[in-house]
């Protein structure tokens, strides 16, 4: 004991300060830190920031150290006495302090056990959860009688006028701001605004699983494991969900909600938007006038389909029967019509467009409908997905649609929608639906797919910049438009470090940029440096993944895996326009530029896309090899892979391995080739 007493003294040796990182870590966790030092700090700081160089030297007093351990035994004593005794009279009880939050020592333990409701909000994000799997409300286990009864009763409780955290929207970047929020700062109140009647659901399942689904009226879908999982991140039971009093007069705007007495539930307003946004007061307007003051505002607005130009002035008795589709309303709408009629004309070469109209045929083709059919209308020249794909792989997608049952329309714009003649009396009306060619096309319904306008006009009216380019609110690195005002999803258009400024509709992106917002709203101060990805299912053929910026107007490099009774090795290549694919070869790889076509193989069945821009790989999208897009991340994120490096990253995604999962690898082992 005394030796080690001696070495605690010791002043720090000038060699400590040429220590690795690892030595450095290590003697953080045995000190310490300095209090003005968070723990990133603290552990990155120089090794004299600590204090361990001035610590004093003095000897080892033995009899100073017997002093010091009686007056230990006997203050120690009396501490604990007076510490544990009142525990044992009415009206107290001992907190138990477990699963104490690190990031927020003050609050965590307030009532004595972990929040039920934070626990029911922060579930991992890749997952959703079915309604019976948010954890139901129970008492804190905080003592016995009175105090238990308490615990356990909900009571009603009128909305504030202020709130720490506010969240305009109630869609996926909402939910993932909610969790980090809540995750970080278990105890604030938190209001989550959303005009839709539902609480925060997944939306790229209404595209793709939802359809295939036994369980979809009861809006379920089996993920990727096989689980049955409802669409929803967590069910209503999850929230304090904010109602009219039913007990108040009906004049006058009186919201209440009920929450556990011992709890603080996340505040879910919905069927309400914000009309009026004022950051200088740092407050909130409700479409009922209620003004709601923030400490720090979240706008994940998200945003509002377009509509074609025809469908402007429709009569009224068809307009049902012309719809957009975005909304979980949207898609039951869709289901439900869909058991009935048996043409539909989806307009849009998208994804969302061709998604559903892959989905529909599915549907169609299950029920064994006689004559039901799914046209798909492009403006492209070439097909579906030319805003994605290179204009070889464009075709051949939209031939495999075709096989597949979807009839594709190219090149056509709407320019008008009436009622067909030959409409029955006592049926329901049927569209005609005019081409600015004069080909004409008539169909039982007709689904908008144009793309989305990011939903700004409250920003602006506030006084926000909104990108004249991208169109969306601007914000920098942190996700941050003004002072405590952060935008997240669809409507922020943000600065990618590596790209330049961007915009992105994809759930990847409003996730992440959700969660971030969430934890630099809590104070944070990080950057948004990921490279959000897409996927999408296309029938029982396709199904890729896109990281980056797939831009088809960008020169593209891609390498296919080819049949071969030879089976030649990797890395044949061709130059699209200049030559044939080898027929011998296991792979070819073929160059185009921003107006090339493809002459190489006519199989696209396993592959990749490299996007380049000044000779640097800046996307990639991953073609029926599943597990790939982690590693298509990295190779994007390093922004230094050129032309030059396609043969040797290729053999890093192993393309003729179809049930590779493949683990995170060092994409620099393909640096020099």
């Amino acid at each position: 004991m005394a030796s080690f007493l001696r070495a605690a003294t010791v002043r720090a040796q000038p060699s400590l300060a040429r220590v690795s990182r690892s030595s450095l870590l290590t003697q953080a966790h045995r000190h310490t830190p300095h209090p003005t030092l968070s723990r990133r700090t603290y552990a990155a700081s120089a090794h004299g920031d600590h204090g361990h160089a001035d610590r004093p030297q003095g000897t080892y007093d033995q009899g100073e150290q017997v002093a010091a351990f009686t007056s230990f035994l006997v203050f120690g004593g009396i501490m604990t006495y007076l510490l544990w005794k009142p525990g044992n009279l009415p009206g107290h009880s001992i907190y138990k302090l477990d699963a104490v939050n690190p990031l927020d020592k003050t609050n965590s333990t307030a009532n004595g056990a972990p929040d039920a409701a934070n626990e029911s909000i922060e579930s991992p994000a890749d997952q959703t959860a079915t309604p019976d799997e948010a954890p139901e409300a129970k008492p804190a286990a905080t003592g016995t009688g009175a105090d238990e009864v308490t615990n356990a009763v909900e009571i009603v409780r009128p909305l504030g006028t202020f709130y720490k955290y506010v969240i305009i929207g109630g869609g996926t970047a909402a939910f993932h701001a909610l969790k980090a929020i809540k995750q970080t700062d278990p105890q604030a109140d938190v209001l989550v605004i959303g005009a839709e009647p539902l609480p925060p659901y997944s939306r790229p399942q209404l595209s793709k699983e939802m359809w295939g689904s036994k369980q979809r009226k009861a809006l379920k879908f089996d993920n990727w494991a096989g689980d049955e999982t409802s669409v929803f991140y967590k069910d209503a039971s999850a929230y304090a969900v904010v109602h009219a009093d039913p007990t108040a007069a009906p004049e006058g705007d009186h919201l209440v909600f009920k929450t556990p007495a011992d709890r603080r539930k996340p505040l879910l307003l919905l069927k309400h938007r914000a009309t009026a946004l004022d950051v200088e007061k740092a407050q909130v307007t409700l479409d009922s006038g209620r003004v709601i003051q923030y400490g720090k505002v979240l706008l994940a607005t998200g945003g509002t389909p377009r509509r074609l130009a025809a469908t402007i002035d429709l009569p009224d008795h068809l307009r049902p029967h012309v719809t957009t589709f975005r909304t979980l309303e949207d898609f039951q709408r869709l289901d439900a019509l869909t058991d009935t009629r048996k043409h539909v004309v989806i307009v849009g070469g998208g994804l969302l467009g061709s998604e559903l109209a892959c989905a529909l045929t599915a549907k169609f083709k299950a029920v064994g409908r006689d004559g039901g059919h799914v046209t798909q209308v492009c403006r492209s020249e070439d097909g579906v997905l030319a805003d994605v794909l290179p204009t070889y792989l464009v075709r051949w997608t939209t031939e495999q649609l075709r096989d597949y049952g979807v009839e594709v329309l190219k090149r056509k714009d709407v320019v008008s929608i009436t009622e067909a003649a030959t409409f029955k009396e006592g049926s329901a009306p049927q569209l005609a639906i005019e081409f600015k060619d004069g080909a004409v096309v008539e169909a039982d319904h007709l689904v908008q797919a144009v793309g989305i306008e990011p939903n700004v006009e409250l920003a602006r009216a506030a006084g926000l910049e909104i990108d004249p380019v991208h169109g969306g609110i601007v914000v920098n690195a942190e996700l941050e438009a003004r002072r405590n005002v952060f935008v997240a999803g669809d409507a922020a258009s943000y600065y990618d470090m590596l790209l330049g400024r961007r915009r992105e509709e994809h759930y990847d992106h409003a996730a992440q940029t959700g969660h971030l917002a969430g934890k630099n709203m809590c104070g944070e101060t990080s950057p948004y440096v990921y490279q959000p990805a897409f996927w999408s299912d296309l029938g029982p053929k396709i199904s890729f993944d896109s990281v980056g910026k797939v831009d088809p107007k960008l020169p593209t490099a891609s390498v296919w895996a080819q049949d071969s009774p030879m089976g030649l090795t990797e890395g044949e290549a061709v130059a699209a326009g200049t030559a044939s694919a080898p027929t011998t070869s296991t792979t070819t790889m073929a160059q185009t530029t921003a107006a090339a076509t493809q002459s190489g193989p006519t199989r696209y069945e396993h592959g990749l896309v490299y996007y380049m821009d000044n000779n640097k790989i800046v996307g990639m999208v991953t073609w029926n090899l599943p597990g790939r897009v982690e590693l298509a991340r990295q190779v994007v994120l390093r922004g230094e892979f050129q032309y030059k490096h396609i043969q040797g990253l290729t053999r890093m995604f192993n393309i003729h391995r179809l049930d590779m999962k493949p683990e995170a690898k060092e994409v620099k082992e393909v640096e020099g080739q």
